[in-house]
């Protein structure tokens, strides 16, 4: 088996780490923009050969994953046409489908072309930050294209499977609903958070100062990559405009309760989000 990935940060290190350990005999190689992650995944062992270019070595990949930003995954599209053959299946980790499933289909109608997200991650996005246990236990939502039959897609669940995900097919719309309410605005949530405080600080920057466990968990994923979550927010905007406008209601809501002083009204809220909550899978 023959795997390719374009871009080596936490996710595809992640997911590097977990092939290499499961398929120990399995070829991969990497391309990656900057040169300390190639050097290091070849000394872990992880990797058998880097490029700083598209090219030959890409050739002949079982799977090739794409885990770099969105926009940045579908300019490669293009750039990958002359290497990909009859068995290769090209597949992503972004945070949104529904852009480079479309991208993929006007360059390359006949592509085999998986869409994925692993459900997984750290504020911080760097190969140093990546492991093969960040991947075990997670949701690794799939997003087939028409190109690919079931084969394909049993295959590659197979390989998901193996390194400690559990798949679960999505379609591109529904996915990308769904993560613009769990993960989208949860990160949105936690900048705008961070930057209320920023901006309301005492001179002496007291709140900074002050800033304890529970305002420090909250807001522990606006130290995520700036750019990263500036093209999730563009490509998913009319989700997440649909979902903030119905967070700001919320906020509302409680603001008017907090303001009539409605105590029974605010904990009824309070408990109902609580159970809500201690219901979900820890």
């Amino acid at each position: 088996m023959k795997i390719g990935f374009i871009g080596l940060g936490l996710i595809g290190g992640s997911i590097a780490k977990a092939v290499r350990n499961k398929y120990p005999d399995a070829t991969i190689v990497a391309y990656n923009r900057s040169r300390d992650p190639l050097i290091q995944a070849f000394k872990d062992g992880v990797i058998d050969g880097a490029t700083f270019e598209i090219d030959e070595t890409f050739r002949d990949c079982d799977y090739i994953f794409l885990c770099t930003p969105v926009q940045t995954n579908i300019s490669f599209i293009p750039k990958l046409i002359p290497y990909l053959s009859d068995k290769t299946v090209l597949t992503d980790v972004g945070s949104t489908k529904q852009s480079i499933q479309e991208a993929v289909a006007k360059a390359i109608p006949g592509a085999h072309f998986i869409g994925g997200h692993p459900m997984a991650g750290k504020e911080k996005s760097t190969y140093s930050n990546s492991s093969r246990e960040l991947l075990e236990g997670c949701y690794y939502i799939v997003s087939p294209s028409k190109n690919v039959n079931d084969s394909e897609i049993r295959d590659f669940e197979k390989l998901i499977e193996s390194i400690g995900c559990n798949p679960v097919t999505l379609d591109v719309s529904t996915h990308d609903y769904i993560v613009g309410a769990i993960s989208h605005i949860p990160h949105i949530a936690a900048y705008t958070l961070v930057k209320l405080v920023k901006d309301n600080d005492t001179p002496e920057e007291l709140m900074k100062e002050a800033a304890a466990g529970g305002f420090k968990d909250i807001t522990r994923v606006a130290s995520s990559d700036p750019t990263m979550w500036e093209e999730i927010c563009l490509d998913n905007k009319d989700n997440l405009t649909e979902l903030l406008d119905k967070y700001i209601e919320k906020l509302e809501e409680i603001k008017e309760l907090i303001s009539k002083g409605d105590g029974s009204a605010l904990h009824k809220l309070f408990e109902e989000a609580r159970d809500y909550r201690n219901s979900m899978i820890s």
